[in-house]
Formats: structure tokens, C-alpha cells, sequence
């Protein structure tokens, strides 16, 4: 798991201010064809942003590799910025940013048990601090030693901590076996707490997703694991309730970024 480079942040300094927050945003090189990372994960749902305010859809799928669908689209936007060059430079990448605002758009509480053998309670807000929907969560990872130790593991338990992610609908994508028939939240950013210095190391692509029916849910590799039930509910609120959905007409559905607080619940 070695496809996020956060401990590389600075190298082109790009961050903004949200909320408060310095935000460093993950690129630190030029991108090119078949190129890995989150580095090409947050350019996609950058630029399938910039393309719903323009009144436009996307024909790339947005996920980790840069494919050859992304990488013509994105030559128009290089092109109708007067941006000559065969890759994707960080002139590029800076206007692109630039020309993007986001805002939050709902709040998640995770509260986890210090033993991840037991469930802890996943609770959902809007923007305004309603709470609209809670179920019960676990996060408990592959190994069985103390919750401090295994957050730090690979595939260990969820690390704490406060974290920007996007909600992702399940209408037109994700995998029903391992995430459910529903939406997801990715964790992509953490802001605060050990999660910070966790994802510094060799933690990435941590996800609150279903893909169980048993009422003692599964282990992950590191994810928020909710009952297959309550992940359709949440997509139903998410639909209905949070405002102003961000709906990619083509391949892939995409909501407006939010905030993840994993916490430890105390006894």
C-alpha cells in the first residue's frame, strides 16, 4: 500500500484553507499516462467537479490510474487554458485548483470501542448539525493485538482522528460482494489526530462501506463496516436530505465533500 504519498506533501506546496484547516493537497509530481496514486484519484474527482459546473459529464471512471479517457479530457482543459505540454505539469494542476471550490456538505461521528472486537455507533449529520441517521459500525482490522498498536499495521484497525472524505453513491459503481449494495465514504485526507501521522506511514484507502448481512459484522482491512441495510439507508438520506447532491450523469456518482471524526468511544 504504497500508492499515497502524504509524507511527500510540500513537494509542490500546494494546499488552501478550509474550515480552518490547511489542506496539502496530495500532488508532489507531473503526471503522465498509466501513473498510480492518490495523487491521480483527487485530480479526477477535481476535474469531474470542474466539468458538472460547466454543465458537462465525464467518460473516465474515476479511481487511482490515469487512463487514457481521463488523460484526453484533460487535454482540454490544458488546451483551453493555453497549456502546452505533453504531460500533466503542475501549471496544469495549479489552475485546476484554482478554478474549483468546495464546501461541507455533511458531518460523520464514528465512535469505536478501544476493544475492536466489539461494535462501536456510526452517526450522520447534515451541514447544519442535524443528526439524521445511526447504526452500529466496526472497525476492527486483521490483527489481533491492542487497537494502539494495530492502527499503525497495515490492514489494522481504523486509526482515530478527524478526516475530509467524499461520499460516493453506489447507483452506478462499487463492488456489492466487498462494499454493499449501497454507497460509500472515502476517508482521503486526514486532518487531525493519530490518523494524521498514521497515513504518514502505510495506512491509505480507508472506506466506510457495508458488504455484510450478518448481524456481527466483518473485519476489514482497515475500513468502517456497517450492515448491508443501513449503508441503503444512508444512500437514501444522502439522496433526499443532504443538499445539493453532485450527480456525475455518466459513470460515476459523486456527493460533496464532508468531514469523518473517528473517535474513541469512552466506557
Amino acid at each position: 500500500m504504497n500508492e499515497y504519498f502524504y509524507d511527500k506533501k510540500e513537494t509542490f506546496g500546494f494546499k488552501k484553507e478550509i474550515a480552518g484547516f490547511n489542506i496539502y493537497e496530495p500532488f508532489y509530481r507531473e503526471l503522465n499516462l498509466k501513473d498510480k496514486g492518490s495523487d491521480v484519484w483527487r485530480l479526477k474527482y477535481l476535474y469531474s467537479r470542474y466539468l458538472f459546473y460547466k454543465g458537462k459529464g465525464t467518460d473516465y471512471i474515476i479511481n487511482n490510474e490515469l487512463d487514457e479517457n481521463f488523460f484526453s479530457s484533460f487535454k482540454n482543459f490544458m488546451k483551453e487554458n493555453n497549456i502546452n505540454s505533453e504531460i500533466i505539469n503542475r501549471e496544469a494542476i495549479k489552475k485546476l485548483l484554482d478554478n474549483v471550490n468546495e464546501e461541507f456538505y455533511f458531518f460523520v461521528e464514528v465512535e469505536l470501542p478501544d476493544n475492536r472486537e466489539n461494535p462501536g455507533i456510526f452517526k450522520l449529520y447534515d451541514n447544519t448539525g442535524n443528526m439524521l441517521f445511526s447504526c452500529k459500525v466496526r472497525g476492527h482490522g486483521q490483527h489481533n493485538v491492542e487497537t494502539q498498536k494495530s492502527q499503525a499495521m497495515e490492514d489494522g484497525d481504523t486509526p482515530i482522528g478527524i478526516y475530509i472524505a467524499s461520499y460516493e453513491s453506489g447507483i452506478l459503481k462499487n463492488n456489492v460482494k466487498d462494499y454493499g449494495p449501497g454507497g460509500l465514504f472515502r476517508l482521503w485526507y486526514p486532518l487531525y489526530g493519530y490518523a494524521y501521522d498514521i497515513y504518514k506511514v502505510n495506512r491509505d484507502g480507508i472506506l466506510i462501506h457495508s458488504g455484510t448481512t450478518n448481524e456481527d459484522l466483518r473485519r476489514s482491512h482497515g475500513c468502517v463496516v456497517m450492515h448491508n441495510d443501513n449503508v441503503l439507508k444512508v444512500q437514501k438520506i444522502m439522496i433526499e436530505k443532504i443538499k445539493h447532491p453532485y450527480i456525475m450523469p455518466t459513470k460515476y456518482v459523486e456527493f460533496y465533500t464532508g468531514i469523518v471524526f473517528i473517535k474513541r468511544r469512552i466506557p
